[in-house]
């Protein structure tokens, strides 16, 4: 890359599946011409099915470009972390330049960027960002049940955000408009899980839920600690990839909070989507998880958050703990009044388990579990992304 940070060769991921399948349009139309003005090399290839831009940043040649662009929804960037951190070379490869140009329906990411900024979210805000070649570190988080780990960079959702996420999926065709409209339909008749959530506090949030009994040790309770080694030994004998970052069991106070819970929301940025702000205190690379949390509570007063959520108001609601974490472990139970049936967890646009019933081809087609608790970890400023100046 050139000593002004301004990127010369790109290397451009399109998803033409995403939101209103919009995908090839916007970079033919309004990637490609300001690219081509900037003087910007460019390589583009068109995803073909789930996971192909993963497998594509695991074997990509990256000495060739200054940075991956995604013109997507937040999911394929997504892809393309763990496609890095996957690699052999995956200190080097988690450093390459992350952009993201909105053509997804939630675009939680590209808003978050260019709203940090003071700039108006479009596509070609996104875009200039890029050009300029800005850059800012952006947490990482592991996503851990057993031996199975992914990463994520946007957020974790349970219960009611995720239910309307995945199940909204057949009005697809109304574009971001499907989340609002699906959000009324789940609220009349609303969903609630018991469970429970056990976190280490981010400063100043010491004093969130109860205490965690001291003489029970983070083994004990499923919660994962120990070194890296420990770790990359526990990926079924493979040596390479990322193994995740430890946690020191040392002085280490776990709190939890019990259900039921309408929805946990877990956020690394404000935005879920353009017009949510989910986590209106999250920063890119604090070195934690912005955690949002609707305790049991009246329909109507689920229907009055969701009209707050615009601009993050919806926090300072009696019915919702709002609180940082730098560890996480989600003990997903089953729904209020039901034996049998549990919710979704949806990590960044992909369901990752589920126990609602509705699942077509078994649980194996899921990566983890619905049950078995899962544990969220920080590690601060591990990636890249191009980002508008702030002001």
């Amino acid at each position: 890359m050139p000593p002004s940070g301004r990127p010369r060769r790109l290397f451009i991921i399109v998803n033409p599946y995403g939101g209103k399948r919009s995908g090839r349009n916007i970079f033919q139309n309004e990637v490609l011409p300001l690219i081509e003005a900037a003087g910007i090399l460019y390589t583009m290839q068109e995803t073909k099915h789930r996971l192909h831009a993963q497998e594509i940043a695991h074997s990509l040649d990256l000495r060739k470009y200054d940075g991956i662009v995604c013109v997507s929804g937040d999911g394929v960037m997504v892809e393309v972390v763990n496609g890095f951190l996957q690699r052999e070379d995956w200190e080097t490869a988690i450093k390459v330049p992350l952009g993201i140009i909105p053509a997804g329906t939630g675009n939680g990411m590209a808003q978050s960027l260019l709203h940090a900024a003071g700039e108006p979210f479009s596509i070609s805000n996104a875009l200039f960002a890029i050009i300029r070649g800005h850059k800012r570190p952006l947490d990482v988080t592991s996503v851990v049940q057993g031996k199975t780990r992914f990463f994520s960079v946007l957020m974790l959702t349970w219960g009611l955000v995720a239910d309307v996420d995945i199940e909204s999926e057949k009005y697809r065709w109304m574009g971001s408009a499907r989340l609002e409209f699906y959000f009324l339909l789940r609220v009349m008749n609303l969903r609630r899980y018991n469970g429970r959530v056990i976190f280490v506090p981010a400063p100043g949030y010491e004093e969130v839920g109860e205490p965690v009994e001291q003489t029970t040790s983070c083994k004990q309770n499923g919660i994962s600690t120990g070194s890296q080694e420990d770790k990359a030994d526990d990926r079924n004998g493979e040596t390479s990839g990322y193994p995740g970052p430890s946690i020191e069991e040392a002085d280490l106070e776990w709190r939890s909070l019990s259900g039921p819970f309408v929805s946990v929301w877990l956020g690394n940025v404000p935005f879920a989507s353009e017009d949510a702000m989910a986590a209106p205190k999250a920063e890119f690379a604090d070195g934690y998880l912005d955690c949002a949390i609707i305790r049991d509570c009246p329909r109507w007063d689920v229907l009055g958050l969701m009209f707050q959520m615009k601009d993050g108001a919806y926090v300072n609601s009696p019915y919702v703990e709002y609180f940082k974490v730098k560890a996480i472990r989600i003990e997903p139970g089953m729904r209020v009044g039901s034996s049998n049936k549990g919710g979704i967890i949806d990590s960044d646009g992909e369901v990752i388990a589920r126990g609602d019933g509705s699942r077509a081809g078994g649980e194996a087609e899921h990566l983890m579990a619905y049950g078995p608790p899962i544990q969220l970890t920080v590690d601060q400023g591990l990636a890249t992304i191009f980002s508008p100046k702030s002001r």
